[in-house]
């Protein structure tokens, strides 16, 4: 699959196919970033990816289509990411590690897609999904916590899951997936990620989304801590 997102951005995601995706000759391990003229490989066939403009000039941007096409809306943000990915993939023959990591990426993109919610951005070894709402939106989420949590349990790969909810700044996109996200919730959701990953929390959700889901998905613990770039502390659960 080649991902379309905000800034000029194509992606190609391997979604655990059987022979295997090359870019410029190499086996695409993780989601990876397009350039013009990359040549695609795929089984027999090669292919040349096409996207000049994203080397040309910048496109100037006039104050008026700026105000028309950025919004402030209700999000519901969610980063998974594999947990220990450059280790995970040398235990795992050379061959097997892309097909665990597709096979993964494609379940996830799955699960959000039937939860009503879009993949906005693939980050090598995750990704950021979001849903455009505030308490409207918590039945789909909370589904979605579920099924991730039952991947999880299954244990290959081990992935961590956090999610927040606030508003967000939304540039104008083809369709949903392909928006660009901005704004300071957009940078704590990822800074959480970081946070779980050193707290070793599979799973975690802020204070925020934790008060808006809370009829649908019971909270574990509560723990305090700081955020990177971000005074003070916050209150974080488990779920």
């Amino acid at each position: 699959m080649i991902h379309a997102q905000a800034g000029n951005e194509y992606w190609l995601v391997d979604l655990g196919s059987a022979n295997g995706s090359y870019v410029n000759g190499r086996r695409v391990a993780q989601p990876c970033r397009l350039a013009d003229r990359d040549e695609i490989r795929i089984g027999g066939q090669a292919f040349a990816f096409r996207n000049p403009s994203a080397s040309g000039p910048a496109e100037p941007v006039h104050a008026d289509k700026t105000v028309q096409d950025i919004k402030t809306v209700e999000c519901w943000l969610l980063v998974a990411d594999i947990e220990g990915s450059t280790e995970f993939s040398r235990k795992l023959p050379a061959e097997e590690a892309p097909r665990v990591t597709g096979r993964w990426l494609a379940q996830c993109k799955q699960i959000i897609e039937e939860s009503s919610g879009a993949v906005n951005k693939y980050l090598g070894d995750g990704f950021l999904a979001y849903w455009s709402g505030g308490s409207e939106a918590a039945p789909n989420v909370a589904g979605a916590l579920k099924r991730l949590k039952t991947l999880q349990e299954q244990g290959t790969p081990r992935f961590s899951v956090v999610v927040h909810q606030g508003k967000v700044f939304v540039g104008g996109g083809g369709s949903m997936g392909e928006e660009s996200l901005m704004g300071n919730e957009v940078n704590f959701v990822f800074r959480m990620e970081k946070l779980a990953g050193s707290a070793g929390q599979a799973r975690l959700m802020s204070a925020q989304a934790a008060a808006a889901i809370k009829p649908h998905v019971a909270a574990g613990e509560e723990i305090r801590k700081g955020v990177a770039g971000f005074e003070g502390e916050f209150t974080f659960a488990e779920f």
